[in-house]
C-alpha cells in the first residue's frame, strides 16, 4: 500500500516538473538585436508607427525567445521568435501613443525615439479669384476661378461654392493634404444683359454681359428708283433749266 502512495506521488511530482522545465526562461544572452527602426519617427496623436528590428540567435541551438518591447523601462509588447542557431528574424509591431511627448523604444541593446505631437486641425485660406473676361456676349462661357490652400496640420475638406449676384449657382468639393492648394473651376453662361457680381467665400469680383447687337436691315432700291435716279438730266447737277429735275 504505502509503494504504491510512494509511486503515485513520483509520477505526480514528474507530471509537475515537466511544464515547469519547459517554463524555464530562455538564456537571452544567445539572442541580439541587430538593428531597430521606428517608421514613421513623428506622428499625430493615436496616430500608428512601426517598430521594426532584426533578431539573431548566436546561440549553438534552436531557441523561442519572447522578446520584451520596453517604452521608457516598461514592457509594452511580447514577441514570440523561434531561432535555429545563427538564423535571424526580422519583426515589426505596431503600436500608437495618445499623449503627447517623446518615446523611447527599445528591443534588447537596441533603441529607437518616436515624437508624438498634438494634432493640428485643418484651416483654408482663400485667394486669387480670377474671371477670365471682363465683358462677354449672351450666352458665352465665362471661366471663374479660384485658389484653396490648407495652412492647417492635417488633410481635410473643403467645399468651394460660388455665388452669382448673391444666389448660390455651384460648388466644388475636394479633400487638401496640409500645406496644399486647390483650384476650383467653375463655368457659367448668362443670357441676360447686365452685370455679374461673383462671390467666393470673401473674395469677389464682377463681369457684365453685354446687349445683343442689333443688326440693320438695308433694302436695295428698286430697278426703277436706281434708273431714274441715274437718267436725271444734267441741269439738275445745277445751273440751267431745272424744270426737269426731281
Amino acid at each position: 500500500m504505502k509503494k504504491g502512495i510512494l509511486a503515485l506521488i513520483s509520477l505526480l511530482l514528474l507530471a509537475f516538473s515537466l511544464p515547469l522545465q519547459a517554463c524555464q526562461p530562455v538564456d537571452a544572452s544567445n539572442f541580439d538585436v541587430l538593428s531597430l527602426d521606428v517608421t514613421p519617427n513623428k506622428v499625430n496623436e493615436n496616430d500608428k508607427f512601426t517598430v521594426t528590428a532584426i533578431i539573431n540567435n548566436s546561440g549553438n541551438s534552436e531557441a523561442t525567445y519572447i522578446v520584451p518591447v520596453m517604452d521608457d523601462g516598461v514592457a509594452d509588447d511580447r514577441i514570440d521568435v523561434k531561432l535555429a542557431p545563427g538564423k535571424s528574424q526580422e519583426l515589426k509591431i505596431t503600436l500608437r501613443r495618445g499623449q503627447v511627448g517623446t518615446y523611447q523604444i527599445r528591443i534588447g541593446s537596441k533603441s529607437a525615439s518616436v515624437f508624438v505631437e498634438k494634432i493640428i486641425p485643418a484651416s483654408f485660406k482663400l485667394s486669387d479669384l480670377k474671371i477670365n473676361m471682363e465683358t462677354a456676349n449672351p450666352g458665352e462661357e465665362v471661366i471663374i476661378t479660384a485658389q484653396v490652400t490648407n495652412t492647417g496640420g492635417s488633410k481635410g475638406t473643403f467645399v468651394t461654392e460660388l455665388i452669382i449676384n448673391g444666389v448660390a449657382e455651384k460648388s466644388d468639393k475636394a479633400a487638401i493634404e496640409p500645406g496644399s492648394s486647390y483650384f476650383p473651376v467653375f463655368k457659367v453662361a448668362k443670357t441676360e444683359p447686365g452685370t455679374y457680381t461673383v462671390s467666393i467665400d470673401d473674395l469677389t469680383g464682377k463681369y457684365t454681359v453685354q446687349k445683343p447687337v442689333e443688326t440693320i436691315q438695308f433694302t436695295a432700291p428698286t430697278p426703277a428708283a436706281q434708273k431714274r435716279f441715274t437718267q436725271r438730266p444734267s441741269s439738275c447737277c445745277g445751273g440751267g433749266d431745272t424744270s426737269g429735275c426731281e
